[in-house]
């Protein structure tokens, strides 16, 4: 079973060796023509394999370990990021209460770090955190990369790492004021229902006729899909996002049925079984298909072009909110009332498909 990212690993160094299992964990990346390239840092060598994965476990968890106890000093994420808070406010012109705050409300973007070595944290586990932030406006992207840049700036200061991480991934934003309101236009629906087994066209269906961001597309996993009674369980960004029912119309079913393979984690992994980068999908998958169909959208127009349908065809509202994952402020309706599956599916069915 292959280890988590940033957990280390033990590699077998040969032969003709008394202890011939190193236990290794990532100690930063060196650029070497024009490419980072991970590093290294061995913490023991072992004569058996069993004694090194031990070895490794306990280094993981925190736990002393015999003639390693300084390596479990090393800090986490957590650690290193209130040092920097305190640092911060004790400097002889603190930031404002305000700027304070929004440090805060960056630092819960990196739930899924906090508690990891800050040395075993790797460039793709900082990439997550960005392709899960691209939906934001610039300013609360540049917030959050200012915040992690400057706390690796302060780790690498104290020789906790050797690079800054945050540096080495790429972070997008949405544009508010342009691209982010345009749905597809219903000339436009019915040619990708035209075109509906074009490579991928059906992607950009899935994505109008459910209203998921493309990140929490990306991200469904097989587990969580109810082919008998048509739903999906996904979502991310909000609390009223997270984890909500999402019902599948008749007409887009059979897509995901085209891409669910039992073996795999995600409906719509990567080459590796993963989820796909939003990055990574907006910059191939999506760019080449669009100007294949020669239209202008971005993977955002779609949830836009969901709720233009929804009201075109007269949804409850109440219903098009919990479908989204938009916070309900009725909080009789958003606390008390519970909607089964099939009656989010009965109301999201009254949309119709082009006749083509």
């Amino acid at each position: 079973m292959r280890n988590p990212n940033g957990y280390g690993s033990v590699v077998y160094l040969g032969k003709n060796r008394r202890k011939p299992y190193a236990v290794r964990v990532t100690n930063g990346y060196k650029e070497v023509n024009g490419r980072f390239r991970q590093q290294f840092k061995y913490l023991g060598y072992f004569e058996k394999s069993k004694e090194a994965n031990m070895f490794l476990a306990n280094y993981n968890s925190g736990m002393p370990v015999k003639e390693h106890t300084s390596l479990v000093k090393e800090p986490t994420f957590k650690e290193v990021y209130e040092a920097w808070f305190e640092y911060k406010k004790a400097r002889k012109r603190p930031p404002s209460s305000s700027t304070l705050r929004n440090y805060n409300l960056a630092y819960s973007r990196f739930t899924d770090i906090k508690d990891r070595k800050i040395k075993n944290i790797q460039t793709d586990d900082i990439q997550k955190i960005a392709d899960g932030v691209s939906s934001k406006s610039n300013s609360t992207v540049v917030l959050i990369k200012t915040v992690l840049s400057q706390v690796y700036e302060y780790a690498i200061k104290r020789k906790y790492v050797d690079v800054n991480v945050a540096n080495l991934c790429d972070w997008d934003y949405t544009e508010t004021k342009e691209k982010i309101h345009k749905p597809f236009t219903e000339d436009e629906v019915e040619m990708l229902w035209k075109k509906k087994d074009i490579l991928y066209v059906d992607i950009i269906l899935i994505m109008i006729y459910t209203g998921l961001r493309a990140s929490e597309f990306l991200n469904i996993e097989n587990k969580n899909i109810n082919f008998e009674e048509q739903y999906v369980i996904c979502g991310m960004k909000t609390d009223a996002g997270k984890d909500r029912v999402v019902p599948i119309h008749d007409a887009i079913l059979p897509f995901f049925k085209r891409y669910y393979r039992k073996g795999n984690k995600y409906l719509f992994p990567n080459t590796k079984g993963g989820a796909y980068y939003y990055t990574l999908f907006r910059n191939t998958i999506w760019k080449n298909l669009i100007e294949e169909l020669q239209i202008d959208h971005t993977p955002h127009d779609t949830r836009h072009t969901f709720a233009t349908l929804a009201d075109r065809y007269n949804l409850n509202d109440y219903y098009i909110k919990l479908i989204m994952g938009h916070s309900v402020s009725d909080i009789t309706k958003g606390t008390y009332t519970h909607k089964l599956p099939s009656e989010l599916l009965a109301e999201l069915q009254k949309i119709e498909i082009p006749d083509v």
